[in-house]
C-alpha cells in the first residue's frame, strides 16, 4: 500500500463504529499472529483445514477472517452439503453469496449452507463476535461491544458454538484420568421457573451433592486430549455411555474410588486404578488423578465470569471451554470463526 492511501486509511479509522472497530481489531490481531507468506505459498492460507487432525483440537490453519475467505477456501473444493457430491458448478450469486449447483441431484447451495452460520445475518460482525468468544465475556458485553440486541447476541453465541460443542477425541489412550465436577442446576433465562428463584451464580441450598448438583464427567489423557459430558447421575451406565466408546482397549484408567468406574472398567476389561481419595490416597506410583483435576479447576473458574449457566446449554460451554484450554494463547478470532465454519 502506497503511503497516500495508508493515510487515507488511517484517517477513515475515526469515522468507524465500535462495532466496526472491534472488528478491524480481530482482523488486525489475525494478520498479525501469522507470518509473512512467501508470494509462492500465498495461496497456502486458504488451503483445506487437515481432516486428519484429531477431534478435540484447535486447527493449524491461521483460520479465516471474513466471509470473503470462508468462499475462497470453499472454492478450491466446494462439495454439495445435500449429497456430499464433487461435480458442482458455479450457479449465479444470492445474498452477496457464489452459489453452486450439484449436478448429481441438482440442489443449489453456498459456502454456508449446512453450516452453523446459514442464515446469519451482519456478515461484516462475525469476526468481532468470535473475537468476543476468545476474550471469553458475557453476552451483555457482547451486545454493547457489537452494538446488537442480547437476542442476536445470544443466537450467535450458540451458533458459533454448535461445531465446538462437538469436536471431541474419538480416542483416549496410554493414561487416562477420570473425574466429576459439579455445577448447580439452573433454569437461568426460563420464562417460568419449576423452583424459587436464587441469586445468579448463587449456592445451592442443601449441604452436599443433592439433586441441585449436576455432574459433569471429564476425562483426559496424559497428551491433553480431553473429552466430557453432563451426566444423568454417577451410574455405571452413566459413565459406560461417556467412556466406552473412546477410551482405547490398553488404556490404563485411572480415578477414584467410585463403584461406577470399577464396574464399568470390569465390564470393558479395562486396567483400572483406583484411590482411596477419603484415605488420603493422591497418587499410586505414578498414576494420579492430577491432570483432570487442574483440569476441573480451570473450568470452574473459567464458568464463574457468567453467573451461573443453563444447565441446558451447559454442553455448549463446556467445548467452548475445551476449545480455549486446548488452543491457549494460540486462540484467535480467525481460528474460532473458522471453527464455527466447519
Amino acid at each position: 500500500m502506497v503511503g497516500l492511501d495508508f493515510h487515507k486509511l488511517l484517517a477513515s479509522v475515526a469515522e468507524l463504529t465500535v462495532a466496526q472497530l472491534v472488528t478491524l481489531d480481530a482482523t488486525v490481531r489475525g494478520r498479525l499472529a501469522r507470518p509473512e507468506p512467501d508470494r509462492k505459498d500465498a495461496v497456502s492460507e486458504c488451503a483445506p483445514a487437515d481432516a486428519s487432525r484429531p477431534s478435540g483440537t484447535t486447527p493449524a490453519d491461521p483460520g479465516v477472517a471474513s466471509v470473503a475467505d470462508i468462499e475462497a477456501r470453499f472454492a478450491l473444493a466446494p462439495v454439495c452439503p445435500h449429497c456430499q457430491g464433487s461435480k458442482v458448478i458455479k450457479w449465479n450469486t444470492s445474498s452477496g453469496l457464489q452459489r453452486y449447483q450439484c449436478k448429481p441431484c441438482d440442489r443449489t447451495f453456498n459456502a454456508l449452507t449446512g453450516t452453523p452460520l446459514a442464515q446469519l445475518h451482519k456478515r461484516e460482525l462475525w469476526l468481532g463476535h468470535a473475537q468476543a468468544l476468545v476474550d471469553g465475556i458475557s453476552l451483555r458485553k457482547v451486545a454493547a461491544r457489537l452494538e446488537v440486541d442480547l437476542t442476536t447476541a445470544f443466537r450467535w453465541r450458540h451458533r458459533f458454538l454448535e461445531a465446538p460443542k462437538e469436536d471431541k477425541p474419538q480416542r483416549l489412550e496410554g493414561t487416562v484420568e477420570a473425574d466429576e465436577t459439579y455445577f448447580l442446576y439452573s433454569e437461568k433465562g426460563a420464562p417460568d421457573l419449576k423452583r424459587p428463584a436464587r441469586k445468579r451464580g448463587g449456592k445451592a441450598g442443601k449441604p452436599g451433592l443433592s439433586d441441585e448438583q449436576i455432574p459433569v464427567l471429564i476425562a483426559r489423557d496424559r497428551l491433553g486430549a480431553t473429552t466430557d459430558a453432563v451426566l444423568p447421575d454417577r451410574s455405571a451406565n452413566a459413565i459406560k455411555a461417556v467412556l466406552g466408546p473412546v477410551v482405547d482397549k490398553s488404556a490404563i484408567l485411572v480415578s477414584d474410588g467410585a463403584k461406577a468406574y470399577r464396574a464399568f472398567a470390569d465390564a470393558a476389561r479395562i486396567l483400572h486404578v483406583e484411590l482411596n481419595l477419603s484415605a488420603g490416597e493422591r497418587a499410586w506410583g505414578i498414576y494420579h488423578i492430577q491432570n483432570v483435576n487442574s483440569y476441573d479447576s480451570r473450568l470452574k473458574s473459567w464458568m464463574r465470569r457468567f453467573n451461573g449457566v443453563a444447565t441446558k446449554h451447559l454442553g455448549t460451554y463446556l467445548g467452548w471451554h475445551r476449545m480455549s484450554d486446548a488452543a491457549g494463547s494460540t486462540l484467535s478470532a480467525s481460528r474460532t470463526l473458522a471453527a464455527a465454519w466447519s
